[in-house]
């Protein structure tokens, strides 16, 4: 938990940003915006980085799935992060490579921008990929970011590479390509203790029960966890990083009308570690018409 004892931090002021929320999106967000020399308040009704942003799947990559949306820019300005973590923070941040295993039945996703130009432009494919455009997505992948610190992707064979000793002998290939992962909790709590350093009010085991709008400002109500005592709190402006509670903060605690359906995802990848000692995950892009995970193992492992 980040020290604020020698913060200033004071409900009587006027903050320009007011954040619910203590994880990775909330914590950065503050730390970005003191640095910038917003006055910020962060209020996290746990302890920072207790929920989801301690139980990621660690992983810190530039958005590869957001290619088959056309968000070029998007996944540029994530690959470019991805090396300014690698850089700023290897202590906590470290290479890991991904093994994308590949048959010629495979069916991919349908609904993405790119699947639905595939479908139109070659229908006899079905919903099929090529390799070659698979390892032309991996390119771009690969050179978008400015890439210098992680190897580059690579074609490996599934019969000889211990890669693929776990899987089915349907993958005769794969494509293996890097991003990174991060010890989570450890950048959230240090992207707190930075935010705090530069200004911001950090108060973690506080609640938030109730924030609403007066006339150009948040009218903003906290409870102490530990004292149950009460706070009030004045923002130009309220930020919701809530993660899986967004929607109960905006239907709760700022009793806004539900406009918006917000959906939590989760996501399975298979870890395992090689004989040199180098962490790999086997990554499946293609569409296993949603199956329960023990039916999932059976279509791909031996």
């Amino acid at each position: 938990m980040p020290d604020t004892s020698n913060n200033d931090g004071s409900e009587n002021k006027l903050y320009d940003l007011f954040i619910i929320g203590g994880g990775v999106n909330g914590c950065g967000i503050a730390r970005d915006a003191s640095g910038r020399g917003l006055s910020v308040a962060l209020a996290e009704m746990n302890d920072i980085a207790s929920a989801t942003s301690s139980s990621s799947t660690k992983l810190f990559h530039g958005g590869l799935r957001y290619l088959e949306y056309f968000e070029f820019r998007l996944v540029r300005e994530a690959l470019i992060e991805r090396e300014i973590l690698l850089r700023a923070m290897p202590h906590i941040s470290w290479p890991m490579r991904f093994v994308l295993p590949y048959s010629r039945s495979m069916q991919f996703e349908t609904k993405t921008p790119l699947s639905r130009f595939l479908a139109t432009a070659f229908p006899w494919m079905k919903g099929r990929r090529p390799a070659w455009l698979i390892r032309f997505g991996l390119f771009l992948y690969d050179h978008m970011g400015g890439r210098k610190i992680l190897p580059a992707t690579r074609v490996i064979n599934l019969t000889k590479d211990e890669a693929g000793r776990p899987l089915k002998n349907i993958f005769l290939r794969a494509f293996e390509y890097s991003d990174c992962w991060v010890e989570d909790s450890r950048l959230v709590v240090l992207n707190a203790r930075d935010a705090n350093q530069k200004g911001a009010w950090i108060m973690p085991r506080t609640k938030v029960v109730s924030a609403e709008r007066r006339d150009a400002n948040w009218h903003i109500v906290t409870r102490n966890m530990a004292t149950g005592e009460n706070a009030v709190f004045s923002a130009k402006c309220l930020i919701n990083a809530g993660g899986p509670w967004v929607e109960d903060i905006i239907k709760n605690m700022c009793a806004r009308p539900q406009g918006t359906e917000y959906d939590l995802c989760v996501a399975v990848i298979l870890l395992y570690a090689n004989s040199i000692n180098m962490l790999k995950a086997i990554f499946f892009r293609a569409k296993m018409g949603g199956l329960f995970l023990p039916s999932l193992m059976k279509m791909i492992l031996h």
